[in-house]
């Protein structure tokens, strides 16, 4: 009778390459502050060549510049990218998909799916928290300047033409200054709008609508 062999299979600590996760992470994100969809609701179009590359690298069939050459065709043929990528965005987009084949080639491929996951729904996050961020930034700033126009809500909402709105008697409530709030106002409330976007503008800043998918 043959002795039977009981083998320990010692299970992998995903923590133990959290670091590594971050850093594909932080090189991925900082290619996407290059990519030409910042404000998408839809994650397909928010995580653009990456989400691909996510998708892709599964197959164990892409080297490293195979995959780069792949992802940066995606984002070049984006009408939003005019054919162009920055030498730091392709610096990144490269060093995130290096320090990603790394990873798991360093893993066991019953972690992947894991990996990848973790790698993907962090980045969203990410781009997804800088994206609110930013309309809550400008969202604050025409806050402040109507209240330093018009003093008090009550005058604003006087001047707009608004008898039932409520924007805080702080302006707390005054709603984000994008397109779609641009194309429904009249009047006074649309030049307040179009003054403030030229000013914002001229700091660098240009107010947007979170896009549709593409």
């Amino acid at each position: 009778m043959r002795t039977p062999i009981f083998v320990r299979i010692k299970r992998f600590d995903l923590e133990s390459v959290s670091s590594d996760i971050e850093s594909v992470r932080r090189c991925f994100d900082s290619y996407l502050d290059s990519y030409p969809v910042k404000s998408s609701r839809s994650k397909h179009s928010l995580m653009g060549p990456v989400g691909k590359i996510l998708q892709e690298v599964k197959s164990g069939k892409w080297d490293a510049d195979s995959l780069a050459g792949y992802a940066l065709n995606i984002h070049l043929t984006n009408p939003k990218a005019k054919g162009f990528i920055s030498q730091e965005a392709r610096n990144s987009l490269t060093e995130g998909i290096n320090r990603l084949l790394t990873l798991l080639k360093s893993s066991p491929v019953t972690v992947h799916d894991k990996i990848l996951d973790r790698i993907d729904y962090g980045l969203y996050f990410m781009r997804r928290a800088k994206v609110m961020e930013a309309f809550e930034k400008l969202r604050q700033e025409f806050a402040v300047f109507l209240r330093h126009k018009y003093g008090t809500s009550e005058k604003l909402t006087e001047v707009w033409g608004e008898k039932s709105a409520d924007y805080g008697p702080d302006f707390s409530r005054v709603p984000y200054p994008g397109r779609t709030l641009f194309e429904k106002a009249k009047g006074q409330k649309k030049a307040d709008i179009s003054e403030f976007a030229q000013q914002a503008k001229l700091k660098g800043y240009e107010l947007i609508d979170e896009e549709e998918e593409i």
